[in-house]
C-alpha cells in the first residue's frame, strides 16, 4: 500500500466495511449497502475479493431499480473477470447484464449473454463460497422467464448455504420461480403441483425471522399470497399481501410491491367484491412493467374481467381480457422455447470451442489457444517473459514404466506450474512434455525468481507411480517480448535457448 499504510489495517477495514453493508442490506438499506460496499473495494488488495465486493454493490443498486449504476459497475467487473479467468464474479455480472437487457425487452441480446452464462457457470467450483453466484444465475435464469432451470440452480445454491439466512433468501426466489412455473404450467395438474411447493418454499423462507434478510421476507410474503389466493386462503393471502406491499414501498423494491399488490387485488375481490380491486390491478401493471414482474401478475385477469361485468362494461371486460391476454402470452412465452435452445446452441459453441483450444490430457490452454492469445498479451504489456520448459530424460519415463505413468507425471507437472504462476500468468502446453509459461509484467530479474522456484519444486518432486529415489529434472529456455508483431520471435527464440540449456547440461535456466 502507499502511504505506509500497514496491509493488515487495509484488511481489518474491509473487513469491517464488508460488515457493515451487509447488516445496511440485511434491514433493507440499499443505498447504504452499496455505498459501503464500494468503499470496500476500492481498499481491497486481492482482486478477487476487489471484484465480489463490486457485484455485491452492484446488487444493491439492483434491488434499488438504480440499473443503470448496477450495469455499470456489471460492465467493468465483466471486463477484468472476463481477462483473468475469475470466473464467479464474471458470471455474476453477466447476470445483472442479461437482466437489464431482459428488462429493456432486448431478447436477443439477453439471450447471447446467458448463453455465456451457463457456460461460465459449468466453470465455477460448487463450494460454499460460490453460494451467491449459484443463487444470483437462479434469479438470472428465473428473469429470463426460464423458471424450471432457475429451481435446478435454487436446489445446487441450497447445498452451499451455510447459514440460515442464506437458505431462507433462495428458498424466497424459490417460491418466486414456483410462482411462475404455476402461470407458465402446461395443466392443472402441472399447476397445483407447484402452488404445494411453492407454499412450502416461502413457508420455509419465513420460518428464519428476524436473522433473514429483509427482503427475504417481502418477497416470500408476496409470492405466498398469490399462492394462498390460488388455494382459495383469500384472508391468509390478503395479510401477506398489505405487509409485503407496505415494506416493498417503505424500501423501494418495485416490482415485489407490483406482484404484492395483485395479491391484494385477488383477496379483496374474492372476499369482498370490493371493486377497488381494479385500481390496484391498473397500478400494478403500471408498476411491473419493465421491471420484470409482469410474469407473476396472471391472477389479475378473470378478476378485472369480473370486476367490470359486476359493472355491466362487457365491452370494456371484453377490452382487458384481450388486451390482458395478449400482453401476458407475450411475457409468458416469447419464444421461450426457441430462446432456451438458442442458449443451448451458444453453450455448445463456447465447449466446442474450448475443447479446440485446450490440451485433454492436462486441462491447459494448447498451442492454438497460445497462437491468437500470446499477440495479445504481448501487445497489451509493457514486458512479458515467455519461458519454454521440458522434462529431461522424459522419454525413459515412457519407456521404463509405461505411458500411464508418463501421462501421471505430465499431469502433476502441469499442476505445480499453475501452483507457481502469479495471476494474469499462463501456462500452455505445447506437446509431449514441452510447456509454454507466459508471465505478464514480469522483468527477467521477475522471471528468473520464478522459473528457479519451479526448478527446484520439480527437482526434489516424488511423482505419484514412480519410485521415490526417480528425480526428474527440467531446463528452461527464457526470451522477453513486447508488441503482439513480437510472437513468433519470442517463442523462437525461447525454444533456441532451451536447446542452449540442454547443451549446456540440462536443469537450468538459460536466457537469450
Amino acid at each position: 500500500m502507499s502511504g505506509g499504510t500497514p496491509e493488515g489495517v487495509t484488511g481489518r477495514q474491509v473487513d469491517d466495511l464488508e460488515k457493515r453493508a451487509v447488516d445496511a442490506r440485511r434491514h433493507g438499506e440499499y443505498a447504504e449497502a452499496a455505498k459501503l460496499f464500494g468503499t470496500a473495494a476500492a481498499l481491497a488488495e486481492e482482486l478477487e475479493r476487489r471484484l465480489h465486493l463490486m457485484m455485491r454493490a452492484a446488487h444493491c443498486y439492483a434491488a434499488m431499480d438504480n440499473r443503470l449504476s448496477a450495469e455499470e459497475i456489471a460492465r467493468v467487473v465483466a471486463e477484468e473477470a472476463r481477462e483473468e479467468f475469475v470466473y464467479p464474479e464474471l458470471a455474476d455480472a453477466l447476470g445483472i447484464l442479461v437482466d437489464g437487457h431482459m428488462v429493456r425487452g432486448q431478447l436477443a441480446e439477453a439471450t447471447q449473454l446467458l448463453a455465456e452464462v451457463l457456460y461460465v457457470m459449468e466453470l465455477v467450483p460448487e463450494v460454499p463460497a460460490n453460494y451467491q453466484v449459484m443463487h444470483n444465475r437462479g434469479d438470472t435464469y428465473r428473469d429470463c422467464h426460464f423458471p424450471v432451470p432457475a429451481l435446478e440452480l435454487y436446489e445446487r445454491a441450497l447445498a452451499l448455504a451455510s447459514t440460515d439466512s442464506e437458505r431462507a433468501f433462495t428458498y424466497a426466489n424459490s417460491a418466486a420461480a414456483h410462482h411462475m412455473v404455476m402461470n407458465f404450467a402446461p395443466s392443472p395438474a402441472v399447476a397445483r403441483e407447484h402452488v404445494q411447493k411453492g407454499l412450502a418454499a416461502a413457508n420455509a423462507a419465513l420460518k428464519v425471522g428476524a436473522g433473514a434478510q429483509l427482503v427475504t421476507r417481502i418477497t416470500a410474503l408476496a409470492h405466498r399470497a398469490a399462492f394462498l389466493n390460488e388455494t382459495g386462503q383469500h384472508e391468509e393471502a390478503l395479510a401477506d399481501a398489505l405487509e409485503a406491499r407496505h415494506l416493498a414501498d417503505l424500501h423501494s423494491l418495485v416490482a415485489v410491491e407490483a406482484i404484492a399488490m395483485i395479491g391484494e387485488a385477488v383477496a379483496r375481490w374474492r372476499l369482498y367484491e370490493d371493486p377497488m380491486a381494479l385500481d390496484l390491478i391498473g397500478k400494478a401493471v403500471a408498476k411491473g412493467r419493465g421491471r420484470g414482474a409482469l410474469p407473476y401478475l396472471k391472477q389479475s385477469t378473470p378478476v378485472s374481467v369480473e370486476v367490470l361485468l359486476s359493472q355491466g362494461l362487457v365491452a370494456e371486460a371484453r377490452s382487458v381480457m384481450e388486451t390482458q391476454h395478449r400482453m401476458l402470452l407475450k411475457v409468458l412465452h416469447s419464444e421461450r422455447d426457441a430462446r432456451w435452445e438458442h442458449v443451448r446452441l451458444g453453450v455448445n459453441y463456447r465447449t466446442t470451442a474450448a475443447l479446440s483450444e485446450s490440451d485433454p490430457l492436462t486441462g491447459l490452454p494448447n498451442r492454438r489457444y497460445l497462437g491468437h492469445w500470446l499477440p495479445e498479451v504481448l501487445d497489451e504489456h509493457g514486458i512479458v517473459c515467455v519461458a519454454v520448459l521440458d522434462l529431461d530424460g522424459f522419454k525413459q519415463i515412457n519407456d521404463v514404466f509405461s505411458y500411464a505413468h508418463g501421462d501421471k507425471v505430465l499431469q502433476e507437472l502441469a499442476g505445480i506450474l499453475q501452483r507457481a504462476c502469479r495471476r494474469g500468468d499462463a501456462v500452455v502446453r505445447l506437446g509431449g512434455d514441452e510447456f509454454v509459461l507466459v508471465l505478464r509484467e514480469a522483468s527477467p530479474g521477475d522471471a528468473r525468481t520464478i522459473l528457479e522456484r519451479v526448478r527446484t519444486e520439480i527437482a526434489v518432486n516424488v511423482w505419484e507411480g514412480l519410485p521415490a529415489n526417480r528425480q526428474l529434472t527440467a531446463s528452461v529456455g527464457v526470451s522477453v517480448g513486447h508488441g503482439s508483431s513480437d510472437a513468433a520471435r519470442v517463442l523462437a527464440s525461447a525454444n533456441e535457448a532451451l536447446q542452449g540449456a540442454k547443451r549446456s547440461g540440462r536443469d537450468r535456466i538459460v536466457f537469450r
